[in-house]
């Protein structure tokens, strides 16, 4: 569509103190460039990166396998994880045959427990249903739990070797420093559009355009990770490989970063309401009578998730995954309180059940009291 230049319509306006002219050329991305440095570079050792000698099936669940785990939990530290869990269920259909306390030993420590959970609930479906092999459409995909956008596009770049980027806020990093010289800019999903259709032009061109793909998604990745750093500050600008582009041009100094104030919300002295629950359906209370969630004394720090562990751990010998707060809030008395997701993972408790509208009614009116 545009062979040497993309052309955007961008209207006049201020982001923080970048100034965005009308019309605003954007050079094509240097796809071989970034390509090339990749072979030279990458992380070539991660076991998930093996992609031509494993059967269709095997490669599109080592690469889902890969992508869950991946999920906010740095590469290295998934290696022994994503090889355990490969060495004792070798394909989908060993996992779909195990049950949640045999998997789970070998995923413990990686938190966010929830997704051990769509782990298994996913490998069933797609065993059952698709013959152990994960569908190529994107809608079907995503239908599955625990898939999303990106795992979806990751599943079909490096599962199917299909001409599509996996975005996550790495690329989008990537692309907004290069075209607009902050990463401040977000992309509109007709500049994503346009990004799309010139590096399916550069694929076309490859002799092998599927190992193409994979290479240039996982190079994405790795220069994100590497070399892009967060600030302009901790980048090696002289060994930096992409020596175009409003970000190198301006050695990032159009991107001001943005500091996150710390909310006046006094979490140390708030009280915690812990709702323990299994999957939002079924809800749990030690009060036989009606529903009440658990009331934790103030954690006296801000990290609330690892008080709400150790209470329950130490109360009632049970491990838990706990989700931020959703909730903060200020008594009729000024008294500082919130509200946080809690699940079992491991251990047994003879907590009296409830349905999720008696706990939604009672959550209900204590939040507003």
């Amino acid at each position: 569509m545009y062979s040497k230049n993309l052309y955007f319509f961008l209207n006049s306006y201020t982001f923080g103190n970048v100034f965005l002219i009308s019309i605003m050329q954007l050079h094509t991305f240097p796809w071989q460039t970034i390509l090339d440095w990749y072979l030279k570079n990458g992380s070539h050792f991660f076991p998930w990166r093996e992609y031509d000698s494993l059967a269709l099936g095997d490669r599109l669940y080592r690469v889902w396998i890969s992508e869950i785990l991946l999920q906010q939990t740095q590469a290295q530290r998934v290696i022994p994880y994503f090889t355990s869990i490969i060495k004792t269920f070798p394909s989908i259909h060993t996992l779909a045959k195990s049950d949640y306390d045999t998997f789970f030993p070998y995923y413990k420590g990686m938190g966010y427990y929830s997704r051990a959970r769509n782990i298994l609930k996913t490998a069933k479906i797609v065993d059952a249903d698709f013959g152990g092999v994960f569908p190529s459409k994107h809608a079907r995909l995503v239908s599955l739990p625990g898939i999303g956008e990106y795992t979806a596009r990751a599943i079909r770049a490096f599962g199917y070797g299909e001409t599509v980027l996996a975005w996550d806020t790495n690329l989008e990093k990537i692309f907004s420093r290069f075209f607009f010289g902050t990463k401040n800019i977000p992309l509109t999903s007709k500049i994503k559009a346009e990004i799309e259709s010139d590096y399916i032009n550069f694929i076309k061109k490859k002799k092998d355009p599927k190992k193409a793909v994979r290479d240039i998604n996982n190079a994405l990745m790795d220069f994100g990770r590497e070399i892009d750093k967060k600030t302009a500050q901790e980048i090696d600008w002289e060994r930096y490989p992409v020596k175009m582009g409003q970000w190198y041009n301006t050695r990032g100094s159009n991107e001001k970063n943005i500091k996150k104030s710390r909310d006046a919300f006094p979490m140390p002295d708030a009280r915690i309401i812990a709702i323990l629950h299994e999957n939002h359906r079924l809800y749990f209370s030690e009060n036989t009578k009606k529903y009440s969630p658990f009331t934790i004394p103030p954690a006296q720090t801000r990290n609330i998730r690892g008080a709400v562990k150790q209470y329950f751990l130490q109360t009632h010998g049970l491990e838990v995954s706990v989700r931020p707060a959703h909730k903060k809030w200020l008594s009729s008395k000024g008294e500082p309180f919130l509200a946080v997701n809690v699940q079992v993972q491991t251990g047994n408790h003879t907590f009296h059940t409830y349905k999720k509208q008696e706990a939604k009614d009672i959550m209900s009116t204590l939040y507003n009291n």
